[in-house]
């Protein structure tokens, strides 16, 4: 693990405290039912698409009570330029109505997150570790990429489904900085291991990668 803290966790938390990028859900103060709202709005969707409606949908919509109160088609409206909008609408509107009957507390166990509608591994570990700063790994592709690549690590198709990786990445979290971690991650496969042509010439972690080295 000590080489792994200098060639791989300690330089992407050093680039992160740079580099980080400014979302609203990621600001102090927010409730874990509205992290909950931004990562169900983050699913299959772009952050910065997110991101032009997160601030106004919780100014709006604070809580679970309030988007009860709403009508199917005023939510659907809303999130129209988010796509997959009847889907998510319907599955937001569910969520509310389950944590209301649960005294209106948001789930702190990936098992009680996971029975929420549209759930999967990414957002309960997401939930937790966000809203609940519980050290877990939060994985899906982009990590996934950066896994392969960094490590020759080999990933599923699925990366947030890949028992094997999901094990790997508990080991290697760091866990008295495991968000700074995770969102370090995050951001270095959007902003520098790109999908195609990766900014390795910009990147902190190149000199121990092994996709760079071959």
């Amino acid at each position: 693990m000590k080489s792994e803290n200098n060639s791989f966790i300690n330089p992407l938390i050093e680039w992160f405290e740079s580099n980080k990028r400014d979302f609203s859900w990621r600001r102090p103060g927010l409730s874990p039912f509205q992290l909950l709202m931004a990562e169900i709005m983050l699913q299959k969707t772009g952050a910065n698409q997110v991101e032009n409606l997160f601030t106004e949908f919780i100014k709006k919509y604070p809580d679970a009570s309030s988007i009860l109160s709403m009508k199917d088609e005023e939510l659907e409206e809303f999130l129209h330029p988010l796509g997959l909008f009847k889907r998510r609408a319907r599955d937001i509107k569910k969520t509310a109505q389950l944590i209301l009957e649960k005294d209106n507390v948001v789930p702190n166990t990936r098992k009680e997150l996971m029975e929420l509608p549209g759930v999967g591994n990414y957002i309960a570990n997401a939930v937790l570790c966000f809203a609940f700063k519980k050290p877990v790994p939060i994985v899906d592709a982009n990590v996934g990429r950066v896994m392969r690549r960094f490590f020759s690590f080999p990933v599923k198709s699925a990366p947030s489904r890949d028992k094997s990786l999901l094990e790997r990445m508990g080991e290697i979290l760091p866990e008295k900085k495991a968000r700074d971690f995770n969102l370090a991650l995050l951001d270095f496969a959007a902003l520098v291991c790109l999908p195609r042509k990766p900014r390795c010439d910009e990147c902190p972690i190149s000199g121990s990668c092994d996709y760079f080295l071959k």
